[in-house]
């Protein structure tokens, strides 16, 4: 294994920032890089069952493969499949486990209340850009439970922002509770946008890029 110059400073950060982002184009390694610092954090004692969020293919295709690829000692179990199945892999003694988002709220559900997971990798992270506090369902409801009671968490993704800045609101939130960006989405958009002149989206006011990317 030799790793890129910029693989170094990125595990660095991830191990002294609790809660962080790490975004990277496609192809630059962020999974070797995120399999290294929950490596390192098994070494420095600080580790703890984790729970990898991604889409279905994600989950059975990459993160288990690359685990065994470049051979470390720990299995990534995907939580997939039927119900049994499902169960099976989450009664799996593997301390990291991997699930799709739209499985979210059958997992609490098996956990009854419970929450043994100490680090949470949302891979994809675009995924929770709609995240909204103040509206929305059981999965928004799932996703705060799931916030609150997460040691560290890592938001990682090669597209932050892929349909404009509005994008980020819902990501940052996970790391923050709002402290960066705004309470709510609403508070957001009011601070950095303005209607657009058919009054269906908005558009960045002319400080907003400069200001959201320092906060």
């Amino acid at each position: 294994m030799k790793l890129r110059p910029y693989q170094t400073p990125a595990i660095q950060h991830l191990l002294d920032t609790p809660r962080c982002a790490l975004w990277a184009d496609m192809g630059m390694g962020k999974t070797l890089a995120v399999l290294l610092y929950l490596d390192g954090l098994r070494l420095l004692g600080l580790d703890g069952p984790v729970l990898i969020l991604g889409p279905k293919f994600v989950c059975t295709n990459v993160w288990p493969v690359e685990a065994k690829k470049w051979g470390f000692d720990f299995d990534v179990v995907p939580i997939v499949g039927s119900p049994t199945q499902r169960r099976a892999a989450l009664a799996s003694p593997a301390p990291v486990k991997c699930i799709n988002y739209d499985n979210i709220q059958w997992l609490l559900d098996e956990l009854n209340g419970a929450w043994p997971f100490h680090t949470v990798i949302a891979d994809e992270s675009t995924r929770l850009k709609s995240f909204r506090t103040r509206q929305g369902g059981k999965r928004t409801q799932a996703l705060s439970f799931i916030a609150d009671r997460t040691q560290r968490w890592v938001n990682l993704t090669g597209t932050p922002a892929p349909n404009g800045l509005t994008d980020l609101w819902g990501q940052t939130w996970f790391l923050d509770q709002g402290k960066r960006l705004g309470a709510t989405y609403t508070a957001f958009k009011e601070r950095w946008f303005t209607p657009t002149w058919n009054g269906y989206g908005v558009e960045p006011r002319p400080f907003a890029m400069e200001q959201i990317q320092a906060a």
